[in-house]
């Protein structure tokens, strides 16, 4: 029987529905060496943000919404882990929790779009950075999902040359 090789993973950094992980650079360190020797060449941040938390400083995320400024960047550490593992690294978008809250995605096209240009001048340059997670998980019942999942995915590719974008593979329904 032949096996199909799980090669890239979700890095759940500050979620509210799995518990916070509080390590420091070595235990990510550790972490990714220990992903690198089973085979995982792809790290994909799940969510850069979740309503007040965030991985990165965003300065406008902090003043639309008024999000806590992280005491670690979270993302530039995960992109030089990945780049020393030599793993491809890809940047979950910041989930607000409005479509949660009113059923709407819409809302997560304002939210995100000076996101992902902040996130492309900060790290852009990056030699690991791979690509784009679009991280809305789609109901049936969510409203404006494609016009959402259209619009980010067009400004990710827009701001980095094309760089690839996928959607979460959560449906509900």
């Amino acid at each position: 029987m032949s096996l199909l090789p799980i090669t890239g993973t979700f890095l759940d950094e500050i979620s509210h529905d799995i518990p916070h992980q509080n390590w420091g650079k070595k235990e990510w360190d550790q972490d990714f060496a220990h992903m690198k020797a089973m085979g995982i060449d792809t790290v994909i941040l799940i969510r850069s943000g979740y309503r007040r938390f965030l991985t990165s400083p965003s300065p406008w995320l902090m003043k639309q919404y008024g999000c806590f400024e992280p005491p670690v960047d979270l993302v530039d550490m995960y992109l030089e882990l990945a780049e020393k593992y030599g793993m491809q690294f890809w940047f979950g978008l910041y989930d607000s929790g409005r479509y949660w809250d009113t059923g709407d995605m819409t809302h997560e096209i304002e939210a995100n779009k000076a996101v992902i240009e902040e996130v492309w001048e900060r790290y852009g340059q990056h030699s690991a950075f791979s690509g784009w997670y679009l991280s809305m998980e789609i109901s049936r019942r969510t409203k404006g999902a494609i016009q959402a999942i259209s619009a980010l995915g067009a400004l990710c590719k827009s701001v980095s040359s094309g760089l690839p974008t996928f959607i979460s593979p959560w449906m509900d329904g």
